[in-house]
């Protein structure tokens, strides 16, 4: 048997290229998002500051929900601080030489010009205490600071700045910038090339009054007695702080500890594998068994003559499982390399739009390679059984008849299971329409894919209906080149839905997954403009503006009110049929002056006045409870929010903050613009006394009425002498950056999109040039009854442009009814956001495609004499 599977595949090689080439492509899908998936999962970049530490412990990473016996854990990506008084803990644990307390905030010099120095590809420094020099291997020259006002510079940093040793720089930190004596200068001599976060030094107790938190450090360094290593250590300091919510890194995995915009990014990849892992599988699936099910169907001539000599069905299986398994094994393992190279492309290209760090390196390894050849092996055999068992379940006496002409209709199971897809993809679209949760918008665009799903197995009566609606056009436009292509259209239903299918399964793909996040970044702007009432939004280049600019802002001439704004990512949960639910937000969290982080006031105003100076400069459309009411032990949650999280005013509403604390606040308000500023909001106390966050993300001004607006802009952009990178923007500022941040979510989901689409794009000319090379005997015969190769090729012009147009027309429809019902839900506009150029270029790609992927090989077939040609073997 095995011999007669390598002699089939060997004489036609040209009848397996088609799934050849499926399952090449395939595998580098599953190749390129796997190693996504591993890069998620490892360091991406080397230690440099922390590697002369034994070992590194920094806040656990992740957030557990508890539900019963059941749980489920989310990972966090802002770093997590750690309790300070673990520091003596550690220091006492056997083998530990010292224990050094790290903190790290946001610090850069300014430069003559009065702008930020950064360092090469646009680094950023970091203000840190000098005792967490000692975990990095740098050479000082000078000496350590020892007054609040003198500082250690990194070289690079100097170098940028132009500073000397005695020199005076000012720094912009956490407060208004503020002069420095340069005293010492370090130099780092570990690996890995430049530092990613150059460090400016301060001494000890300045670091932690610019930190913020005395009761927090960053990380904690360990440097082990000589003779301890660094594994034995790691154990022992485990042991130490078991139940302290702290995680231990030794090795590589120091990195995660030295870089949160690391473990920012690793968790992006986890995300994106995640989200669209699913869908890669699932498209390679349908690509692959549609290619072998259209490469058998080819053959149904050769199939049925075994059959008919006394081939029994154990037989026809075991030879089409083998021919499976072979050009699956070939084209599954040569498709790992080029997914390797997609891979890096991913990585260089989500670099370049700043969803990845430029330094960052993806993991390759034997895994994702492993996994892509496990499943295009297991794809392939699961499409080899189907199409097998539909050959032999025709009896052998009418198994030639069968083979002579195309069956009309399909299976009842087919026609059944597609039909069911299809009842269930539209009921799914309309989620939204009745619940404005985030599980309507999410099952809104699972149901569009299954609804594509459902339209390419019912595809062959879909092409039927089609060209009946498309016959009389066609006759009447084009004659009997017209009357032709319908008639070969109408009889050759099921070959050419296998064409149709994946061009409507390209254009439906895209329209579901670059229109929804079109309508959402949309809707948000729209909320964003819409909100705003302040006059003015200040914006900071140094990752935001210290907490001492809103009360400098207020107490400026013809200020009404001002609001601090940080924006946040967080959890929320909630049980549901028994079991842990986890919902990631973006919260906002809102101040006004005279309010701290560390909750103090320095002008006494109570929450009243709070809500007060709120409602002055934002309008988040409030539709129950009151927003005046926000305050440390409350909060404010969208409509969207409050619906999937079975919630109401008066209720409460389970939080987990970006330290992985839990708090349970009263929900005092909710509101509609949940999309423009956050489906939470709480207090800006609230969320800097559990974050990273020492800067205000923007801060709010509205202007008393009839105040000089020139004289108040003039005197708003004079505070960037004692806030460098200052920005001053109009109330459009906060709208145009959610714009921003809308559009870099679009193109960094988008790249992976591509990847995708350009495999669907290759299924497409794949299946195309299949279906028209085996024609040419029909091409042949069309020629020997008088037609001329121009006629055949204008022929087959106008049956491309029929098979185009019924993709088009329904890859189009079938997206559109999940589009308006999110966009219902999301805006109460039944128009979703299409961009026309980004529509058009999706069809006119999958048109062009089309029509080459059949013109060409036409042309080719063409070039045969029809004598020879009509002898030519199926």
């Amino acid at each position: 048997m095995f011999r007669l599977v390598l002699q089939t595949v060997r004489e036609r090689k040209a009848g397996f290229v088609g799934a050849f080439i499926a399952l090449l492509g395939a595998s580098t899908l599953i190749t390129a998002f796997g190693i996504i998936l591993q890069s998620g999962i490892g360091d991406g970049v080397p230690v440099q500051r922390y590697a002369d530490a034994s070992v590194v412990i920094s806040g656990k990473q992740s957030v557990t929900v508890h539900e019963g016996k059941k749980s489920k854990t989310k990972p966090l990506t802002d770093p997590v601080a750690v309790p300070a008084d673990l520091v003596g803990t550690v220091a006492h644990t056997d083998g530990v030489a010292r224990a050094v307390a790290v903190v790290s905030f946001p610090a850069q010099v300014v430069g003559a010009d009065g702008g930020l120095v950064t360092g090469a590809d646009d680094r950023r420094s970091i203000g840190a205490n000098w005792s967490s020099a000692a975990l990095g291997p740098f050479t000082l020259s000078g000496r350590e600071p020892r007054r609040a006002e003198e500082i250690v510079l990194e070289q690079s940093v100097a170098e940028r700045a132009k500073a000397k040793l005695g020199d005076t720089v000012r720094i912009a930190s956490t407060r208004a910038a503020s002069p420095y004596t340069v005293v010492g200068i370090v130099k780092y001599t570990g690996a890995g090339g430049a530092l990613r976060t150059p460090p400016v030094f301060f001494t000890d107790d300045t670091a932690t009054t610019l930190f913020g938190r005395a009761d927090q450090v960053s990380a904690i360094g360990v440097l082990a007695t000589p003779g301890t290593g660094a594994g034995q250590l790691d154990d022992r300091i485990d042991a130490a702080l078991k139940g302290a919510g702290v995680s231990s890194h030794i090795g590589a995995g120091r990195s995660s500890a030295e870089n949160p915009d690391v473990a920012s990014a690793r968790g992006t990849l986890k995300v994106l594998a995640g989200s669209l892992g699913g869908t890669v599988v699932l498209i390679t699936m349908l690509v692959v068994g549609s290619t072998l099910a259209l490469g058998v169907h080819q053959r149904r001539r050769e199939l049925a003559l075994l059959r008919a000599i006394g081939a029994t069905p154990k037989q026809i299986h075991k030879m089409i499982a083998g021919e499976v398994l072979v050009v699956a094994l070939a084209g599954s393992l040569l498709g790992c390399l080029p997914g390797v190279l997609a891979a890096e492309a991913l990585r260089g290209a989500l670099s370049v739009i700043g969803v990845l760090p430029q330094d960052f390196v993806f993991s390759y390894g034997p895994i994702p390679m492993a996994a892509a050849v496990a499943i295009g092996v297991i794809t392939a055999q699961a499409a080899g059984f189907a199409v097998a068992r539909r050959v032999v379940a025709i009896r052998p006496v009418e198994a030639l008849s069968q083979a002579a002409t195309e069956q009309p209709g399909l299976g009842r199971a087919r026609v059944v299971f597609g039909t069911v897809l299809l009842v269930l993809g539209a009921a799914a679209s309309l989620l939204p329409l009745f619940f404005g949760s985030v599980f309507a918008v999410a099952g809104a665009g699972s149901g569009g894919l299954i609804m594509v799903i459902a339209f390419l197995m019912l595809a062959p009566p879909l092409v039927a209906h089609a060209t009946r609606l498309l016959a009389a056009p066609f006759r009447r436009r084009f004659g009997n080149l017209g009357y032709l292509a319908v008639a070969n259209t109408r009889a050759n239903a099921r070959r050419l839905a296998a064409g149709i299918g994946p061009l409507i399964l390209a254009i439906g793909f895209a329209s579901l997954q670059l229109f929804i996040p079109t309508t959402t970044a949309a809707a948000a702007n729209d909320q964003a403009r819409a909100g705003v009432l302040a006059d003015y939004t200040l914006t900071g280049d140094a990752g935001g503006l210290p907490t001492d600019a809103v009360a400098d802002a207020r107490a400026l001439p013809g200020v009404a009110a001002v609001a601090g704004v940080v924006r946040v990512d967080l959890y929320s949960s909630v049980k549901m049929l028994g079991d842990p639910e986890v919902f990631d937000y973006q919260a906002e969290g809102l101040t006004t002056d005279g309010q701290t982080t560390d909750g103090q006031t320095t002008d006494r105003l109570t929450t009243d006045r709070l809500g007060q100076v709120l409602g002055q400069v934002l309008n988040l459309d409030v539709t129950g409870g009151d927003l005046s009411r926000l305050s440390e032990t409350t909060a404010a949650i969208s409509d969207g929010a409050a619906a999937t999280l079975g919630t109401r005013v008066g209720g409460t509403v389970r939080i987990h903050l970006p330290d992985g604390q839990t708090i349970q606040p009263q929900v005092v308000a909710t509101y509609r613009r949940g999309l423009g500023f956050g489906d939470i909001t709480l207090s800006a106390q609230t969320l800097m006394r559990h974050s990273s966050h020492r800067l205000y993300d923007s801060i709010l001004v509205r202007l008393q009425p009839g105040a000089d607006h020139k004289t108040a802009l003039a005197e708003l952009k004079a505070l960037s002498t004692r806030y460098p990178g200052l920005h001053v923007q109009d109330k459009g500022g906060l709208s145009a950056a959610q714009q921003r941040t809308a559009m870099v979510g679009l193109i960094g989901s988008a790249i992976p999109l591509l990847l995708i689409f350009g495999y669907i794009a290759i299924a497409v000319a794949n299946t195309l040039v299949m279906t028209t090379l085996s024609r040419a005997r029909e091409f042949a015969l069309l020629r020997l009854v008088g037609a001329t190769p121009a006629q055949v090729l204008r022929m087959m012009r106008t049956e491309t442009l029929m098979v185009v147009l019924i993709a088009v027309a329904v890859g189009t429809l079938v997206p559109m009814l999940p589009l308006t019902m999110v966009s219902l839900g999301l805006t109460g506009s039944p128009v979703p956001s299409i961009p026309p150029l980004l529509y058009l270029a999706i069809v006119a790609a999958t048109s062009a495609l089309a029509a080459a992927a059949v013109l060409i090989p036409t042309r080719l077939a063409l070039r045969a004499r029809p004598i020879e040609a009509i002898g030519l073997r199926e």
